[in-house]
């Protein structure tokens, strides 16, 4: 009985480390298309505005480990520079 308490607890910290993990990558994710997004050539000036205000409100985000806030950040950044978040 105790072994199958440690196993289930064993199981329960890799799936929250798991879930940790993968929500971190979806923010590093939305940075890469970001920075992408960027270099777009043709870009008028107010898109590129948009962008690299969006750039500092999703890295301050990123450094509170906030991926949520993150990916909403960028999210709104590229629609309103007329893109899309894959």
């Amino acid at each position: 009985m105790r072994h199958l308490v440690i196993k289930v607890a064993a199981i329960c910290a890799v799936a929250l480390f798991a879930t940790t993990a993968i929500a971190r990558a979806d923010c590093e994710s939305d940075m890469f298309q970001l920075e992408a997004a960027m270099k777009t050539p043709n870009l008028s000036p107010d898109a590129k505005a948009s962008l690299d205000t969006t750039a500092t409100k999703a890295t301050e985000a990123m450094k509170k480990d906030d991926d949520t806030t993150c990916h909403q950040v960028i999210a709104d950044g590229m629609t309103k520079a007329g893109l899309t978040l894959k």
